[in-house]
């Protein structure tokens, strides 16, 4: 089975390396572009961690033009929310051949593809395009600023998955195909769970994610915890109302595992921080708080009642990126001032 990893960031790009490192029957496909894209197709991609720098061959491809698709492939989206629908709409159509060349479909109707990013948006928007459609609970602190180069913040362990399909029960198939995925995967360092709720793990990492822009605005090393807490508690109500359920505390914590036993990596900057501040500090021109803090807002108007906080969140994230202010251009003072 061959995984071909759409979007080759912070997730996909270490999912993608050590996948490749620990070398799987079929090597795994990532899919970049840009000056990412071609860095790794000329000198591998350079994996840091706590405990070693490795560069690591690693197939890659630009898009499906340059992709024959195999029957037994398995699809990983790992770009940004906001990049999603676009991804899935180059790959939905692309033809799938079996072990003798023959065509036997699209990967829309042939292929299982799992989201792996943050937010619960793109399961439902996948799943108006692909008839398998899996979520994946992303617990990784990975780091993309260079081309060519992704940062991992823990060893041994590379992170935490949580997976399992979008709004069905798991078939036998689908158990057969997670069991293979996991095995894989734990076999490339990651800690893996298969679960038939996902999407309640997943309502757990959108709360976490709250504070993503917060970390943006002030930076990774400002104390913005009080702001956090107050964007949660209010997206916290809003799943209430909305009839939402989510794991606990200590059911997350033992879940995620040591994922947040952070490290510093040697060669790398002292202020690291998560996807939303990944994104102000590479000059990106979007950013996922849409789908973080904006899904807290949709999810309330749908509702009958208000985010106020998370809205703010969600308008001074979207203005520090068309304004192209640097990561880290608030204090707490003044974002708090903001959001009154």
């Amino acid at each position: 089975m061959r995984y071909v990893i759409i979007g080759a960031g912070a997730i996909g790009g270490t999912l993608g390396a050590r996948l490749a490192q620990n070398s799987l029957d079929h090597p795994p496909l990532l899919i970049a572009r840009g000056d990412h894209g071609a860095a790794i197709s000329r000198n591998g991609l350079t994996l840091r961690t706590p405990d070693e720098v490795a560069t690591i061959p690693v197939d890659v491809a630009s898009g499906p033009k340059q992709v024959q698709l195999r029957l037994d492939d398995v699809l990983v989206l790992a770009t940004k929310t906001q990049q999603a629908q676009a991804a899935l709409l180059e790959w939905v159509d692309s033809p799938v051949f079996d072990a003798d060349g023959v065509g036997v479909g699209t990967a829309g109707e042939t292929l299982p593809v799992l989201i792996a990013m943050n937010g619960i948006e793109t399961e439902r928007l996948a799943l108006r395009l692909f008839r398998r459609v899996f979520g994946v609970c992303v617990w990784m602190p990975a780091v993309h600023l260079e081309p060519g180069e992704v940062i991992l913040r823990i060893a041994p362990t590379s992170g935490t998955f949580i997976i399992g399909r979008y709004l069905s029960d798991l078939s036998d198939d689908d158990r057969d195909l997670l069991t293979t995925v996991s095995v894989d995967w734990t076999a490339s360092t990651f800690n893996m769970h298969i679960v038939d709720d996902v999407m309640r793990w997943k309502n757990t990492k959108l709360l976490s994610n709250l504070g993503n822009g917060v970390q943006a605005l002030l930076g990774p090393m400002a104390d913005g915890r009080g702001i956090v807490n107050r964007l949660r508690g209010e997206a916290e109500a809003v799943f209430r109302r909305s009839g939402i359920d989510w794991a606990g505390a200590a059911e997350e914590v033992a879940w995620r595992g040591d994922v947040f036993a952070i490290r510093s990596v040697p060669g790398t900057p002292a202020e690291l921080g998560g996807s939303s501040w990944q994104s102000i500090a590479r000059g990106a021109d979007t950013i996922e708080t849409d789908y973080l803090n904006g899904e807290i807002a949709l999810l309330a108007r749908m509702a009958g009642m208000g985010a106020p906080l998370n809205e703010a969140i969600q308008r001074l994230s979207r203005e520090a990126v068309s304004g192209g202010a640097a990561a880290g251009s608030l204090t707490v003072v003044e974002l708090e001032s903001k959001l009154g």
